[in-house]
């Protein structure tokens, strides 16, 4: 399959170095016709939550952020007080002050559950479909137009992945790497599609219930994945892609079968 984007909407190649100026874009682009106060704070935090912004990140001012954003200064103040009552973001005085993020969104063991509980096998196997859509065209199209610079990028963050340890880091590493090759596919529809996409599954998959994620099961997919990127091998990198993320849906699924058959066994005590 050949995936073909509009060009318009292609990242210039580069773009995925390092911190990424393609997701940078992204986080500061212009906000829709919404409440722009909320829709500031659901972008960050949703950067946040995803590991484009990290605990001691320094936030552009209040200026640029306004003129990114294409809002008032005053809609950018009052974005910043909520995400300070949050307690995502402070604020600090001086030369080298700023407002710096100080804590990471995630949600609770609980939430998780709940969320894993209230979707179907229907709508996780759909949601590992469009995964799968939205991964195998970017790397399709990184096995392409990657540049070096971005291979290292994404390099260093398996490396960072292999490194980190508990369920939220773990999920939040492994959302960055899907979004740098997205990056590197040079396709800003594909980057915000996996966006979405990493905001829906990436803590559901990395969730800490009953047999969690093993990280240990998920490096070979990410060593064949660069293999095949460096080899600019667009075949093997799909397919190495599209069984990462069909073995993920597998483990939700299960993950929710069990949850439901643990609920059961409980259910049948409790009348006995």
């Amino acid at each position: 399959m050949i995936y073909v984007d509009d060009p318009s909407q292609r990242i210039p190649p580069g773009s995925g170095a390092g911190g990424s100026q393609g997701l940078r874009q992204h986080i500061y682009r212009a906000l829709p016709e919404i409440d722009r106060a909320e829709a500031i704070v659901t972008r960050l935090r949703d950067s946040m939550s995803l590991g484009l912004l990290r605990e001691g990140d320094r936030l552009p001012s209040e200026v640029e952020m306004a003129e990114s954003f294409g809002v008032s200064p005053t809609t950018v103040r009052e974005a910043l007080s909520a995400l300070r009552a949050k307690g995502l973001v402070e604020t600090r005085r001086g030369r080298s002050g700023g407002t710096f993020v100080v804590s990471l969104p995630a949600s609770s063991v609980p939430l998780m559950r709940q969320r894993l509980e209230s979707m179907s096998v229907v709508e996780l196997r759909d949601m590992g479909d469009h995964r799968a859509a939205v991964s195998a065209a970017s790397i399709q199209l990184a096995a392409s137009r990657a540049v070096d610079s971005d291979l290292h990028a994404i390099e260093r963050l398996v490396e960072a992945f292999d490194a980190a340890e508990g369920a939220h880091a773990l999920a939040r590493a492994d959302s960055r790497i899907w979004l740098e090759i997205a990056v590197s596919a040079q396709s800003r529809r594909l980057l915000i599609a996996q966006l979405h996409l990493q905001l829906e599954s990436s803590e559901l998959l990395w969730a800490p219930l009953g047999n969690p994620r093993s990280k240990e099961m998920v490096m070979p997919y990410f060593t064949h994945m660069i293999e095949a990127l460096h080899r600019r091998d667009r075949e093997s990198a799909v397919s190495a892609a599209a069984q990462r993320i069909q073995d993920d849906t597998f483990h939700m699924i299960d993950q929710k079968l069990t949850l439901a058959l643990h609920e059961g066994s409980k259910d049948d005590t409790d009348v006995r």
